[in-house]
């Protein structure tokens, strides 16, 4: 077992809350023990409108971490940029079963899939009514806003490849 942190570029990330879920991943993972890893680190969307952190664990089944199927638990939290008077952030964990390979000395590939739980709330600037333009004193108050929440359970799939150093 390498006690060296390994750099993993998570290639793909789908699941169905939205077509701005899926993201680029960049994580850091250290492995505690020969079956127990952690991870941390951040992930921005493919349309570069959602970034955001996550952090999490593998247990690997084998007792080899990188190598071979494991179990892995994960969090994270996005901030979507829809546009500057719509502001969205969801909080998520999911649960991953998956399968990863060693490719020569330093290379790994791995392929997950599960199930991921989230938490959407979504902050909206409602626009200002056209009399508030000929009444100046309404400019002065703060604009009213909506808030939606929305919670889903949806698939997750996780394709990485990921480089030992």
């Amino acid at each position: 077992m390498s006690s060296a942190a390994a750099l993993g570029v998570h290639s793909l990330s789908v699941d169905s809350v939205s077509p701005a879920s899926m993201a680029f991943i960049v994580d850091i993972e250290q492995p505690l023990s020969p079956f127990i890893s952690v991870f941390a680190g951040g992930h921005v969307g493919v349309n570069l409108k959602a970034t955001g952190l996550q952090a999490g664990g593998r247990v690997y089944l084998t007792g080899r971490p990188f190598q071979g199927p494991f179990l892995s638990v994960q969090g994270d939290g996005t901030f979507f940029d829809a546009d500057e008077d719509v502001s969205k952030l969801r909080a998520s964990v999911s649960g991953l079963v998956g399968y990863s390979q060693q490719l020569g000395n330093q290379w790994h590939i791995a392929l997950a899939g599960g199930a991921g739980y989230s938490h959407l709330r979504q902050e909206t600037e409602l626009p200002r009514s056209a009399t508030c333009t000929l009444f100046s004193w309404c400019l002065l108050s703060k604009p009213e806003r909506t808030v939606e929440t929305t919670q889903t359970l949806h698939p997750v799939v996780r394709l990485t490849a990921v480089h030992r150093f």
